[in-house]
């Protein structure tokens, strides 16, 4: 009897929201690659000083303002 409790806890667990948001975190890893770049602690400064955002948002502007340029978006 207790066997038979513990397996259909088991059935509760394995579809929690927690398991299901991993499977779609995974899927959005696809669509998304992580970069990592250096850049100089004297940049970082400038940017915070000048920009007021995170660094991360001004690269992404920047980026895309230069892929308009060069015409791939």
């Amino acid at each position: 009897m207790a066997k038979n409790s513990f397996l259909k806890n088991i059935e509760k667990v394995k579809n929690s929201a927690a398991m299901s948001e991993r499977e779609t975190s995974v899927k959005n890893d696809k669509m998304k690659k992580k970069k990592l770049i250096t850049i100089p602690v004297e940049w970082e400064d400038k940017i915070r000083e000048f920009h007021g955002g995170t660094v991360s948002a001004y690269i992404l502007i920047a980026l895309q303002e230069r892929m308009q340029k060069d015409g791939l978006l």
